[in-house]
């Protein structure tokens, strides 16, 4: 039987999420990922794949190559590997798993290779599979994670892909953009850092009064997606929970016909190119009677006017998520340990669960 390696605030989770700043820190100044980048220049497209927490976070970092000529796409592991992807010695992997053992993963840089693909493997631990089956190793971060609700090596793994997406613009014509993006990058240890202690109490308010609430919606868009996605994934694997994540034009064909006084809506909605439809659904949402929390940039005032705000430093649209992600986190684990949970744990301590979970993975396999 699993025994915790704490039983009430702060959780191990708690720990990590504050561990963010450092993790962003220590990843920056990894010169590995230039070598891989420099490898992964050479080749016509590019997939970013992963399960999970992992996958969300290759979304996340693959951003920056949305809007360039480079040819990218991000493809969760099990489908890249089965469904007839063209991967060819024209094609590169990046892959990312944090454990470095996910079956899923590691067999579609196996199938790549098979193919000819150059795999990058990004993970937290050294001498694990997908070593064996990457052609090059990311040791990302500043440590694995220890809870097993992994927050900080999100943030970590995003931005290693993030750097790479960077490098990759700055060696296709577009060196302008992909400077200013560094920029920014460069920054976020200390923004992440302002940000965890600007808005701690007001997660924990927020969590305080919305923990009973039976459907809990995150929506925002572009950069912002993979975030909406990351942060149902927290709720459910730490409040046992219905969530779920949305662009922000998706939930409002059909899904917002569901929201209503138990709903607990969370709209990521920085300065960009869909403020206008985040700031329709958060009227709309509020005449439903949702309870509606808005995370805005810090000069907003046409959102905030409007419900519940949360404001952070604004940035590049594209970085933000890195900052909005630790609000969406913190709210998370207030929300779990409220319903009186061990945010560490997922279940596994109920002998019912850690039963199912051995037939979903199999040891060594996750």
């Amino acid at each position: 039987m699993l025994v915790p390696d704490r039983t009430s605030h702060p959780f191990l989770t708690y720990d990590m999420i504050y561990e963010i700043p450092a993790t962003i820190r220590e990843t920056l100044k990894n010169a590995e990922i230039s070598s891989a980048t420099e490898q992964l220049s050479e080749k016509k497209s590019l997939y970013f794949t992963g399960c999970g927490t992992a996958f969300f976070a290759a979304m996340l970092g693959a951003y920056p190559l949305h809007s360039s000529k480079s040819r990218s796409e991000c493809v969760s592991s099990l489908e890249l590997q089965q469904h007839g992807y063209p991967l060819s010695s024209e094609t590169g992997m990046v892959a990312v798993s944090h454990s470095g053992i996910t079956k899923a993963t590691v067999d579609a840089l196996r199938y790549g290779h098979s193919k000819g693909t150059f795999g990058v493997g990004i993970t937290h631990y050294p001498d694990r599979p997908i070593s064996e089956a990457a052609d090059e190793t990311l040791i990302v971060g500043n440590s694995p994670d220890p809870s097993r609700c992994h927050t900080k090596c999100y943030v970590a793994a995003a931005i290693a892909c993030a750097k790479i997406s960077i490098g990759l613009l700055g060696r296709k014509d577009e060196a302008g953009v992909a400077r200013d993006l560094e920029t920014s990058l460069d920054e976020l240890p200390s923004l992440t850092s302002e940000v965890l202690k600007s808005t701690d109490n007001a997660c924990k308010q927020m969590a305080g009064q919305n923990y009973t609430k039976t459907r809990y919606y995150i929506a925002g868009s572009g950069p912002n997606f993979a975030n909406t996605l990351e942060a149902a994934l927290k709720i459910m694997e730490t409040s046992y929970t219905s969530a779920q994540g949305f662009d922000t034009e998706q939930i409002l064909h059909g899904p917002w016909a569901s929201i209503d006084q138990d709903t607990f809506l969370i709209v990521l909605a920085p300065k960009g190119k869909c403020y206008d439809r985040n700031r329709t659904l958060v009227k709309a949402a509020k005449i439903y009677g949702a309870s509606v929390l808005a995370i805005v940039d810090e000069d907003d005032r046409d959102i905030s006017s409007l419900c519940n705000s949360i404001k952070l430093p604004a940035r590049n649209e594209s970085l933000s998520p890195y900052l909005n992600i630790i609000p969406l986190y913190l709210i998370s684990y207030y929300l779990s340990v409220k319903r009186g949970n061990n945010p560490d744990m997922l279940r596994y301590l109920w002998p019912r669960y850690w039963e199912a979970r051995q037939i979903i993975f199999p040891p060594g396999t996750h």
